[in-house]
């Protein structure tokens, strides 16, 4: 496909039979300076085709500096022509609209290219996370890239809506060794811009290693010089030049209109003459609109008004123009209208924003009101709101209620912010204060329930000023929720409560019932929650939300099982109803994994995450992937899949990066990190992340953050063989009474036995081994925990017969596939240390070399150390020390390494590691090159054999 242009249909270039004496920085013979923002260009296109790498370019400045026309310039040199190329141009209208940028990437790709990618092959939809949409991205451009480098062009990248940010955003940072040049526009932040641009445009860069920032400022005296003289085919005076760049600022769009108007003034035949320049670029547009025919003027403030390209014929009937061809000629001379009559509808469109602004401002307001009346008759429904919206009176109750009944439309179909827009216009229009400021409360809190916080904040000073009533409450709890604040949350939700039954105000009622039994849930007053829980289920019995808080209550007060029991009516639903293209809770089958997992069902726990993430994939429905991925990684430790734990931790912590997840996620995500990093004795790792564990624990609060916290310093302890530093983690987590620390029991209540056990306090041990022996009889992923403390408390009392007994009904009570690995791996070794005490040592070698492999298999080097020194020479010998080759090995070519151990395609490592197809095969390559392999089968065969080859060596991902 090279040098397909597969964008939306934007003008790059003039069009054929545009007149001569339009003045345009893209026109041949009067683009002036930029030479080394080209030249950078056309470097980075061509270290994308011969390096294979991605790049980032972002162009910047103020509106009309030439951002666009630069990039018009560059695509005319030929640097794309081996590319394929896509293209979007973002618009304030269509702000509000999900993923709106990303569909017009992908909107011109043949429809069979994109079968294989459920959420891209049609309108993507609303509610579709975003990092899977871009982990279908990141598939995408791995297929286009089969043949030739692929080129991303976003214009006005500033007003990209922030489902299609978070998309771009996930790719750009899984792109390692892809050759794909992204280039992007985007205004200079200022007044009108989004608050958090200048974040947004950060990490947007910072997500490739290659990338450049453009900069644009405004001509020079030299290069407006120039230009006067390509412009006038004369030569200008510098004095001219000087004084044409001093008032315009060199701004290239304000240069070109004040040449455009004064091109009949005689400029070419006298260059001395002095330059009279507007004082501003409006009043430069105005006067070039006064001097048009009159056909041509309304013309052009037709297509203002119309904002976007539309077709000629329509332009000309909004503006009542019979004959709209010869009117045209005025608007293309001038340079303010853009034609494109190569395409079927022959749109027309303004050339700028800053124009389209000066014209609209320009036209007198009573002849604007009736231009929108107009094209509110031509332009589709959704298109036509805000025309009807600008062409109304200042207070029109019918159209307001008619907005707010397409806001009601919209948030039905999952387009919160669109409602949002709506229902502000609705309160622009309202004729009394109670009725705006519902539909400004109304606004905020559908805002609020899809999460959009950061538009939220920026109501708040408007939220704030609206007299006191239950919406109001409402809004301002979720925004306190939002910023971790629930004490102040929980006051404002209890105060919509009480107002809500005053105002007879039932939506409002259940929103805060719903959201302050979350609230009372995180503070660790299940009872509390679950109550609230109830109430809403008894007006809305098939509230999901409802369901998930009571069901989480219902764990907290009584234990996972009897949130399995809640939940499992309707988590049985949520599979069918997606079968059948219907909406599919999938966050409760997530739900349902973690109690699972805390119910001592491993294996089913992570197939309800696995199955909830599926999902996710196939039918853009809301998993809390981060928690799912998280939650696997939890189990893949307990089960002593300790290589698969990383990657896992690594997804979770990349979707709550990307805006996405919940802060309060943070806390376990570095915790399972810092687990993984203590049991192979990685000793700086595991101490940076029970910092960073620690830090979010403080900065999120809540029960479950400290729980996670202390079992995190556990654990290191653990490893550590330092049981002292255990006791002192654990012990607040005993004197819990229901809550997170029962909840999560299965991960620490093993650590706290031993921690008795390991310090001779033989009482409190007895009491411990007790409590743990009796949760294994339902948690079955703690019996053999039980079986191994049980017997070496029997052992600590000079009980071996009791002791091994002990060891041996454990060994015998659990399935390996159900048992914790760690724990089995000290059992085996347990037992042989008796056997080898006692006339059956013959035996002990097989069980120390059982507990050995298991623990070599997980690299679990402390806990080697220590069995190490419990074993006779004669059984043990010593232990071979295998080369380690691994260390020739980035991190991210050890995963790669690993994942085809496990026999698995190019495609599949891809969605594992989230990287494209092509970054898999560049690692591929440089990991034959290093170990001397031909081929997959050799490397495969590699693996499965030599288990060192994939541990970690230190070196960077």
């Amino acid at each position: 496909m090279p040098g397909m242009s597969l964008g939306p249909g934007l003008a790059w270039d003039r069009e054929p039979g545009q007149p001569l004496r339009m003045v345009a920085m893209g026109d041949e013979g009067l683009f002036v300076g930029r030479e080394a923002e080209l030249a950078k260009l056309r470097e980075c296109a061509a270290d994308v085709v011969t390096a294979q790498r991605p790049w980032v370019v972002l162009i910047q400045g103020e509106a009309g500096v030439g951002k666009t026309e630069l990039l018009r310039r560059w695509r005319a040199t030929g640097a794309l022509d081996d590319f394929v190329v896509l293209r979007a141009r973002c618009d304030l209208f269509e702000k509000d609209f999900a993923f709106g940028m990303i569909q017009q990437l992908i909107a011109p790709l043949p429809a069979e290219l994109l079968e294989d990618f459920p959420l891209l092959k049609g309108p993507v939809p609303t509610t579709a996370p975003p990092f899977e949409v871009g982990m279908q991205l990141l598939a995408l451009m791995g297929t286009l890239q089969g043949e030739h480098p692929v080129g991303v062009l976003i214009e006005d990248l500033h007003w990209a809506d922030t489902a299609s940010l978070q998309s771009w955003g996930f790719v750009q940072r899984r792109l390692d060794a892809d050759a794909l040049l992204t280039v992007c526009t985007a205004r200079t932040a200022g007044p009108g811009t989004n608050p958090e641009l200048d974040e947004i445009l950060r990490r947007l860069l910072d997500s490739s290693r290659m990338n450049l920032r453009l900069p644009l400022g405004g001509l020079s005296t030299q290069e407006a010089a120039e230009l006067l003289d390509r412009a006038t085919g004369g030569r200008v005076r510098l004095s001219v030049a000087e004084h044409l760049q001093r008032h315009t600022g060199g701004n290239p769009l304000y240069m070109n209109t004040v040449l455009a108007e004064l091109a009949d003034a005689g400029l070419a035949e006298d260059p001395s003459a002095e330059l009279p320049v507007p004082s501003s670029l409006a009043t430069a547009i105005r006067s070039e609109l006064l001097g048009m025919p009159e056909a041509s003027r309304a013309l052009v403030e037709a297509a203002a008004v119309l904002g976007t390209p539309t077709p000629l014929a329509l332009v000309g009937q909004v503006a009542g123009v019979e004959a709209p061809h010869p009117a045209l000629e005025a608007g293309l001379a001038t340079g303010l209208v853009r034609w494109h009559p190569s395409k079927p509808s022959r749109p027309v469109e303004v050339a700028h924003s800053l124009q389209q602004q000066a014209i609209t401002e320009a036209v007198p307001p009573e002849r604007l009101r009736r231009l929108h009346a107009k094209a509110a008759l031509l332009v589709d429904r959704r298109a036509a709101w805000a025309h009807r919206v600008a062409a109304a009176e200042p207070t029109d109750v019918q159209l307001a209620g008619e907005l707010v009944e397409a806001a009601d439309e919209e948030f039905a179909a999952g387009e919160a912010e669109r409602s949002a827009t709506l229902l502000l216009w609705a309160s622009d229009l309202a004729a009394e204060r109670p009725e705006r400021e519902r539909h400004l409360l109304t606004a905020a809190a559908r805002l609020a329930t899809f999460n959009r916080n950061t538009r939220v904040a920026s109501l708040l000073p408007r939220v704030q000023a609206t007299a006191p009533c239950a919406l109001r409450s409402l809004v301002l709890g979720a925004d306190a929720m939002s910023r971790g604040t629930f004490p102040a949350a929980e006051t404002h939700f209890a105060d919509a409560l009480t107002r809500s039954d005053q105002e007879q105000d039932g939506w409002t009622g259940v929103m805060a019932r719903i959201w302050i039994s979350s609230v009372l849930n995180f503070l660790g007053r299940q009872g509390e929650g679950a109550e609230a829980a109830k109430q809403v289920l008894a007006m809305v019995p098939d509230s999901p939300w409802a369901r998930a808080n009571l069901s989480t209550g219902l764990g907290l007060a009584e234990g996972p099982r009897a949130a399995l029991r809640e939940l499992a009516p309707i988590t049985q639903l949520v599979v069918p109803a997606a079968a059948k293209g219907e909406p599919a809770q999938a966050f409760l089958l997530t739900m349902q994994g973690w109690f699972r997992i805390q119910s001592g069902t491993l294996e089913p726990g992570i197939q309800d995450c696995a199955t909830a993430l599926a999902l996710g994939r196939s039918h853009g429905a809301s998993a809390f992937p981060d928690w799912a991925y998280l939650g696997t990684a939890a189990v893949q430790y307990l089960l002593g899949d300790w290589d698969r734990v990383p990657l896992n931790v690594e997804h979770a912590l990349e979707i709550t990066s990307n805006g996405e997840g919940w802060a309060a996620a943070q806390p376990l995500e570095h915790a399972v990190a810092t687990w993984l990093a203590a049991g192979r004795g990685e000793w700086g790792a595991a101490e940076e992340g029970l910092r960073t564990t620690e830090s979010w624990a403080r900065f999120v609060g809540g029960e479950q953050a400290s729980t996670w916290a202390a079992m995190s310093r556990a654990i290191l302890a653990q490893a550590r063989g330092d049981h002292g530093a255990m006791l002192e983690a654990v012990e607040p987590l005993t004197r819990a009474e229901g809550g997170w620390p029962q909840l999560d029991q299965v991960f620490w209540l093993p650590l706290h036995a031993e921690s008795l056990i390991g310090l001779g306090r033989r009482d409190e041990a007895e009491a411990a081994v007790t409590r743990l022996q009796t949760t294994a009889q339902e948690v079955t992923c703690l019996r053999t925990a039980a079986a191994w403390l049980s017997g070496w408390h029997a052992e600590s009392v000079g009980d071996v017969v009791r002791a091994r007994a002990t060891y041996e009904r454990g060994l015998g009570q659990v399935e390996p596939g159900e048992a914790v690995s760690l724990h089995r791996a000290m059992l085996e070794h347990s037992y042989g240390r008796v056997l080898a005490a006692s006339a059956f040592s013959a035996d002990a070698g097989t069980w120390f070399g059982q507990a050995r492999e298991r623990l070599q298999r997980m690299r679990a080097q402390p806990f080697l150390q220590r069995c190490a020194q419990d074993v006779p020479t004669s059984s043990h010998g010593t232990p071979r020390t295998k080369a380690r080759r691994s260390a020739e090995l980035t991190g991210r070519e050890r995963d790669v390494a690993l994942l085809i151990g496990r026999g698995l395609t190019n495609k599949e490592i891809a969605h594992e590691l989230f990287v494209s197809s092509k970054t898999v095969e560049y690692h591929l390559g440089h990991i034959y090159d290093k170990l001397g392999l031909a081929n997959r089968r050799e490397l495969r065969d590699q693996v499965q054999r030599d288990r060192d080859l994939t541990a970690p060596a230190g070196d960077p991902r």
